[in-house]
């Protein structure tokens, strides 16, 4: 059977899904959550920390920028979607 592989552009907008339905969530957990390896997933993290989308205060959170970025991928998932394609 032949593995489905997500982009990375779906890979971030799991990650910032998975913080915003569950702020303060840790790195490992985030890691089961979004089915990511956790050194991978410290990549990722490092990225979007660097791009002032999250931060880390006793668990990871959204900047308001982050937040407003996982609107705009919300909503480019449904047009995706309304075509017949996956994000």
């Amino acid at each position: 059977m032949r593995r489905k592989y997500r982009s990375q552009a779906a890979i971030v907008c799991d990650i910032l899904e998975a913080i915003s339905s569950k702020p303060g969530i840790a790195p490992s957990r985030l890691s089961q959550e979004v089915n990511v390896p956790y050194t991978r997933l410290v990549e990722y993290l490092e990225l979007l920390k660097e791009k002032g989308l999250i931060f880390d205060d006793k668990g990871l959170n959204l900047t308001e920028e982050g937040f407003k970025i996982l609107v705009e991928m919300r909503r480019i998932r449904r047009i995706f979607s309304s075509l017949g394609l996956k994000l």
